[in-house]
């Protein structure tokens, strides 16, 4: 059993408690916040020891590995100081908002020897497992083309209030300077690189005309990947929820989507994979709904103890950030850009 220590109990560092306790490989045995007493009775019933600083877990001799439910902003330095502290540590995405601060707590961690993992759970969906194999198998042929979208309000507009973040983080230029790229399209675009490969340029366009915010609320995404093929992604945050991807190729074509309902999403946001290879026939697989995060845990558990890498490579890790990096800079000059 791997003592875990959990930084930030709102809404997805609960996620995180309640996922790697569901793994069976972790304990988690404390969690820093800002005011504990907010989470007081949550950490109780799980014996769980509370301070208001990062310190206090990091100085804690029993403490193997930390996981950070943090601002986006914070998470470069956090990762440094969990790493000289020679503890494993698991990210929320996006990971960092800089390349520059990817590839130092990266350079961090494999120096220290232990394990970096990132929150995108997304890898573990047995949609996006079918699709690699459908994809890797040559089933639809030469792969040239992929879209996708992942849209929604947020919890407390799709009338989810207990599961509602009391932040507004998503609407922040520093937490979020690509909008909803930054915690919805994120999840496919790591997709994408686990599908296809790495990303060579990115033309964005964003809007903020349903909200008229500072930060944007919608943003169309046009990528070239190293390979040739081409792929487009769909992001708001201004309408209901929505949530697909369509791989095109030579002879035949793959949908996964998601569930209508909210509760649903938050569990697995594509649940269904429908399959064309060129008749006039569509075959459906249906998957039952996982703890996508859960399996994150463990993965990171298998790399702690030596048993797997972690499915995530730092290399492609630092990809992803390089993207959303290049997101930004597209639709600040209007122009496409490579990812360097």
């Amino acid at each position: 059993m791997i003592n875990l220590g959990v930084v930030g109990l709102g809404r997805w560092g609960q996620r995180h408690v309640e996922s790697a306790i569901a793994s069976g490989r972790f304990r988690v045995a404390r969690a820093a916040v800002r005011r504990p007493d907010r989470v007081a009775e949550f950490a109780s019933k799980r014996s769980i020891i509370v301070s208001d600083n990062l310190e206090d877990l990091l100085a804690d001799p029993n403490i193997e590995a930390i996981s950070l439910a943090t601002p986006n902003s914070l998470h470069a330095q956090q990762i440094l100081r969990v790493a000289a502290s020679q503890k494993h540590v698991l990210t929320e995405k996006p990971f960092t908002v800089t390349k520059r601060d990817a590839e130092n707590a990266v350079d961090a961690c494999v120096r220290a020897g232990v394990v970096v993992a990132v929150g995108h759970d997304n890898r573990f969906y047995p949609a996006i497992l079918t699709l690699k194999e459908l994809i890797g198998s040559g089933a639809l042929g030469g792969i040239f083309h992929v879209e996708s979208n992942i849209s929604h309000k947020g919890a407390r507009q799709a009338g989810m209030s207990s599961l509602a973040s009391s932040k507004t983080w998503r609407h922040d230029p520093r937490e979020a300077p690509v909008g909803p790229m930054n915690h919805l399209g994120v999840h496919r675009i790591d997709s994408y690189v686990q599908l296809f490969g790495k990303i060579d340029h990115v033309y964005a366009q964003a809007s903020s005309g349903a909200s008229n915010r500072t930060v944007a609320d919608s943003v169309a995404l046009l990528v070239r990947f190293g390979t040739g093929m081409t792929g487009y992604i769909g992001t708001s945050q201004a309408t209901m929820l929505n949530s697909r991807m369509q791989v095109f190729g030579s002879d035949g074509w793959a949908e996964a989507t998601g569930p209508h309902e909210f509760e649903q999403y938050v569990h697995s946001s594509l649940n269904r994979v429908s399959v064309h290879r060129g008749d006039s026939t569509i075959e459906t697989i249906d998957f039952d709904a996982m703890d996508s995060v859960k399996a994150n845990f463990e993965a990171f558990a298998d790399a702690i103890e030596g048993k797997a890498p972690y499915p995530v490579p730092p290399d492609e890790l630092i990809h992803v950030v390089a993207i959303m990096e290049a997101v930004g800079t597209s639709i600040e000059t209007g122009r496409a850009v490579k990812v360097l």
